[in-house]
């Protein structure tokens, strides 16, 4: 007898690295783990004559990046997960009735609240009760979200049953599971796996999620004419996941995605979706703060100055503008780890002035670029943070449209030696009105045109630069960073994607390869 393992490949795609797998996975101990074991650990080896080839499905020409997770991944950062750009994610529920995974809720939690849009699955066994496994996830995941993936029932047990009574469980737990939902379930199987102990076409209008470890194309069942989502490995490396991850491609954009989602989006509804935004829907999606017509000043502490990358390297000095300042060390590296976003959101157009308070010792950065998105696009301003004072740094003058995504990001990839252990500090951000008309005169920080920076950690209002502490008590949106405008403050990112950004340390727009982490040193 031969063993069949599903293909395997070491690749780095979508921002994820995988690391190298190859004939390790069907090596997995079941007994060591027997229901923390992840999608696909059921079908790393079966024995069994080696079959011809017949069907392979290709990706089209848009796919999504993803992840599916149980507790086997432990704790994950899940605003780190979003930011390397992975748009999907399947969460763990259970296995049968024997185990409920107990990272659940906290994942379903997580992932939702970056913006991720989520799906829960349940790991099947044919011979327990169809019926109150379905049951099961469903009382366990409550009511389904906007946004939220249809729930996925994993066809891989090690105990089988005939393929008749097979195939009746199976309808029993997607008729539960849909008539509760009143969503399509999406199925999780292998091909030979569903060949050899399923076979049957009763399914195939449904979508199907296909392990098959190659980046290639996969092997689907003889039944589907093609599949949906992609396993392709399950030894990527994802910031925000400890250790190897499954990671999946969705065979499609994003439209085609949020088709397979639940509820379309409506402004109005109450409930920020990840394809709204504060810009195409500030009712749902409030933003962080808002710079009114005099302008203002956004602080660090502030959920309109996001800091992202692992916030491990983002430190925290009591000095600076308003008592408190962020720094990090900058890099060599080609990929920004950790880089600051200030999000812009203006109640007037106009033309306006910015300046950064820079705090000595904390800025010694030579090289620090400071990408500024207005109104005629983008523009880099270089800052040698090492040869100013304590105080205010020019950037420039720029004309921004009121209610339209502008920021300033700045990168820790400045291109100085890690030996040097630079640090790049990350203040207050000081926004002047310089077109304002003669008979306006400004008001007071509690009116409508000071800035109402809207976090939970926001200083005083401060008079004289016209901030306003939150009145309005602005919190993150449930669509975070993840789905946020890719561009904001991501150069070379397409902005179409839609999503809050409103988060203050959340999810990142846009894809971001993280290397080398553990070579740094910080002070």
């Amino acid at each position: 007898m031969q063993l069949r393992a599903p293909l395997l490949a070491c690749a780095t795609t979508f921002g994820v690295t995988i690391a190298g797998s190859s004939q390790a996975a069907a090596g997995v101990n079941l007994a060591e783990r027997p229901y923390g074991h992840r999608l696909g650990d059921g079908l790393s080896l079966v024995e069994g004559p080696l079959p011809v080839i017949t069907k392979e499905s290709c990706a089209g020409p848009a796919t999504l990046p993803g992840i599916d997770v149980s507790y086997y991944q432990g704790n994950i950062d899940w605003g780190a997960v979003a930011g390397s750009g992975v748009k999907f994610a399947y969460v763990r529920v259970a296995h049968s009735l024997q185990f409920e995974d107990p990272k659940f809720q906290q994942n379903l939690a997580g992932a939702r609240a970056a913006g991720i849009h989520t799906g829960v699955y349940q790991y099947f066994e044919p011979t327990e009760d169809a019926v109150a496994q379905a049951q099961l996830l469903i009382d366990r995941t409550g009511p389904l979200q906007t946004g939220d993936l249809p729930p996925m029932i994993d066809v891989e047990s090690a105990d089988t049953v005939g393929k008749e009574a097979y195939a009746n469980a199976i309808r029993a737990w997607l008729d539960t599971v849909e008539a509760a939902y009143g969503v399509r379930g999406m199925i999780y199987s292998g091909f030979y796996y569903w060949n050899d102990y399923v076979g049957t076409d009763e399914f195939i209008d449904h979508p199907l999620m296909i392990p098959n470890y190659n980046e290639g194309c996969p092997l689907i069942p003889d039944y589907w004419p093609s599949w949906t989502i992609h396993q392709y490995c399950d030894c990527g490396s994802v910031p925000g996941v400890n250790g190897d991850v499954d990671v999946d491609t969705f065979n499609g954009d994003l439209a085609a995605l949020l088709g397979y989602t639940v509820g379309a989006p409506v402004c109005g509804d109450g409930m920020c979706a990840p394809s709204e935004d504060p810009y195409a829907c500030g009712v749902d999606c409030p933003p962080c703060g808002v710079i009114g017509g005099d302008g203002g000043t956004i602080d660090n502490g502030q959920a309109c100055l996001e800091l992202y990358g692992p916030q491990q390297f983002w430190r925290s000095e009591p000095v600076g503008q308003g008592g408190s300042l962020n720094w990090t060390n900058v890099t060599e590296y080609m990929d920004p780890s950790n880089y600051a976003v200030y999000r812009l959101y203006f109640a007037e157009s106009g033309l306006y002035s910015l300046q950064l308070w820079v705090e000595k010792p904390f800025g010694e950065t030579k090289q620090a670029k400071y990408i500024v998105s207005h109104a005629g696009g983008e523009t880099v301003v270089p800052v040698d943070q090492s040869a100013q004072v304590t105080g205010w740094v020019s950037l420039g003058e720029f004309t921004f449209s009121a209610a339209t995504d502008h920021y300033v990001r700045v990168n820790d990839n400045t291109g100085e030696l890690n030996s040097l252990e630079l640090s790049l500090v990350a203040d207050a951000l000081l926004i002047t009105r310089l077109d304002k008309p003669d008979e306006t005169t400004s008001t007071t920080s509690d009116e409508s045109t000071g800035f109402d920076p809207g976090g939970e950690e926001s200083d005083e209002g401060d008079a004289s630069t016209g901030v306003s502490a939150p009145t309005t008590g602005i919190g993150p949106s449930t669509s975070g960073g993840a789905g946020g405008s890719s561009g904001p403050g991501d150069p070379g990112m397409s902005e179409d994607e839609g999503g809050c950004g409103c988060n203050g340390a959340a999810g990142a727009p846009g894809l971001i390869v993280v290397v080398g982490l553990l070579r740094r040193r910080r002070r």
